[in-house]
């Protein structure tokens, strides 16, 4: 198990799973939710920031930027699809996120039974760290999967398999 106090992502706790490591995000908008979900995505991989010690976030003038459009049938999916393109950077180019600037759109998706999805385009920020890892994941689980809105914000719950 990751202990809260372990991962340097504001609004983000590690959560108990046999075998598997989970995380629980906590944002006041569904941008920022999913920008702290990747961020600790990458921190589960290298438990540093890329390129060197510290805590998270780093400057976003240092490193790539590279455009992003996805649509899925729900937001939980979209989370999923999220974390597994920047899960993919990481580990077939060893390009690290570390900064996003979403939005989101519903989209229509044929899949959907109301024929209405969710979407997000925008940029992520990454930096080339070919450094050490301390974990494979090796995939972005639909056990637990959720994202929902609460009074104070947004909540998002997913588990890796690693």
């Amino acid at each position: 198990m990751i202990e809260s106090e372990e991962i340097p992502v504001p609004g983000v706790r590690g959560l108990d799973h046999t075998a598997d490591v989970g995380l629980e995000i906590r944002a006041p908008d569904l941008s920022e939710l999913f920008r702290r979900a990747a961020l600790a995505a990458m921190w589960l991989v290298l438990e540093r920031q890329p390129g060197q010690s510290g805590e998270y976030p780093l400057p976003a003038q240092e490193g790539e930027t590279r455009s992003i459009e996805l649509a899925e049938e729900d937001l939980s999916m979209l989370l999923r699809s999220w974390l597994r393109t920047v899960l993919f950077w990481e580990e077939t180019e060893g390009c690290v996120a570390i900064e996003a600037k979403l939005i989101f759109l519903p989209t229509p998706l044929c899949g959907s039974p109301d024929g209405q999805g969710c979407g997000l385009q925008g940029e992520v920020v990454g930096r080339f760290d070919l450094g050490p890892r301390v974990r494979e994941v090796k995939g972005v689980t639909l056990h637990g999967l959720r994202v929902e809105r609460l009074e104070s914000g947004w909540l998002g719950r997913v588990i890796f398999d690693v």
